[in-house]
């Protein structure tokens, strides 16, 4: 091979234009790296990088550095890969971009579950997010459960509530709904906690309260969400004794929604996980039939299907004196009739279309950015599963594994 080719390939350089009119050639001068990770950090795909990272030694061990793949992730969000339905991974499907991905997760990652304690079958998904399951089996009192990262095969069994938290809790014949579900890292988060940390919560809306525990990683335990009353927190209304559980659980920018109360009163619940304090805000018109979205600069989108015909309506949050507190109408969006809201992820609304020109119904995704819409997957199926593919980019989620990482592609 020609050695400049060979030379090419070892280490990148700049070089000046050929010498004209006598003047010499001057030396070859290396790209600094500083300038090279900020070209890398612009590459529009994961698979971009892994490409790039290929080209020579000191490219891959730029990209395979920590403080680097930090950088990227926080800049670019994992590709949505698939559903889990049960202990099934569906992964999407071509022409979607990240197809090719999906079927390498497919054959890496253990969607089974085998390697939990226990028989496969006792345990049942709760939330996924950020590459992470959230799993629940039956248990003496409570249900046991587990976080685990199917692509490395690692968990974390997550100990009981303490006896004082459980001993706080109304009359359990009181509870009218609970839940549990994995905790987002915000941009802040992500910048200062290990990549392996978590936290997860766990609600009960009780007769006279909500009461919410969180569990962190980083700590291995328990804490307790201080609560108002729901007197306190939804003065001038019905007692939640009397209204609909809370439902539709949505997030955007570091705060969970839920719709609350009845048709004409409902009010949104909102969680702010940063400072772990609850408030109310006003939903969206027609507000029940939602997905909310991140729409940019910190303020969160939402779309909203009517009546169940074949327009949605897409509005923003706005700021309001400091505050975000009023919806404003961006735009429409005509479908055509037989599209469904199933859900969301930050970027994404998931729609599913029953009535179709196609053999098979679909499950479709919509950007918030482009407004594009794209076939993922043929039905319906589960919680969305998003990460990015066994590569140099990928890492685990979970840092305590009970039994040895098996290898992986």
């Amino acid at each position: 091979m020609d050695p400049a080719v060979l030379e090419h390939r070892r280490e990148p350089r700049a070089r000046l234009l050929p010498p004209r009119h006598g003047l010499q050639e001057t030396a070859t001068l290396p790209i600094p790296n500083e300038l090279v990770a900020e070209i890398f950090l612009r590459l529009p795909t994961p698979a971009d990088l892994v490409r790039a990272s290929a080209a020579c030694a000191s490219f891959y061990r730029l990209v395979a550095s920590r403080t680097f793949l930090r950088r990227f992730r926080k800049l670019h969000r994992p590709p949505l890969l698939g559903f889990v339905d049960g202990r099934i991974f569906h992964p999407v499907i071509p022409p979607y971009p990240s197809a090719p991905a999906a079927n390498a997760v497919a054959l890496a990652a253990d969607f089974s579950f085998s390697f939990l304690p226990g028989p496969a079958r006792d345990w049942e998904v709760l939330d996924i997010r950020d590459g992470r399951v959230l799993l629940k089996r039956p248990g003496r009192q409570y249900h046991e459960m587990v976080v685990c990262d199917p692509l490395y095969r690692r968990y974390l069994l997550l100990p009981p509530f303490p006896d004082e938290q459980a001993a706080s809790l109304e009359d359990p014949s009181t509870i009218k709904w609970y839940e549990t579900f994995l905790v987002p890292a915000g941009d802040e988060e992500a910048a200062t906690v290990e990549e392996t940390s978590f936290r997860v919560i766990w609600m009960a809306q009780c007769k006279f309260r909500l009461f919410t525990f969180v569990f962190s990683s980083s700590t291995g335990q328990w804490g307790v969400v201080p609560s108002p009353s729901w007197s306190d927190l939804f003065a001038g209304l019905p007692s939640l004794e009397m209204a609909t559980p809370l439902n539709t659980r949505q997030y955007a920018y570091g705060c969970f929604y839920w719709m609350a109360g009845y048709m004409a009163e409902a009010k949104m619940l909102v969680l702010d996980t940063r400072r772990m304090e609850f408030s109310i805000a006003e939903p969206p018109p027609d507000g029940f039939a939602m997905a909310m979205v991140e729409a940019g600069e910190g303020r969160p989108g939402v779309f909203v299907n009517p009546h169940g015909g074949s327009k949605f309506r897409y509005s923003t949050m706005q700021n309001d004196g400091g505050s975000l507190s009023q919806w404003q109408e961006e735009k429409t969006i005509s479908l055509g009739y037989g599209y469904y809201i199933i859900g969301s992820t930050e970027r994404y609304l998931f729609l599913y279309q029953l009535q179709s020109p196609l053999p098979n119904p679909g499950v479709f995704t919509l950007d918030v950015q482009t407004f594009q819409l794209e076939r993922v997957c043929d039905q319906h199926l589960g919680h969305a599963y998003s990460n990015f593919p066994p590569s140099l980019l990928s890492s685990p989620t979970v840092s305590s594994g009970k039994l040895p990482i098996t290898s992986r592609c």
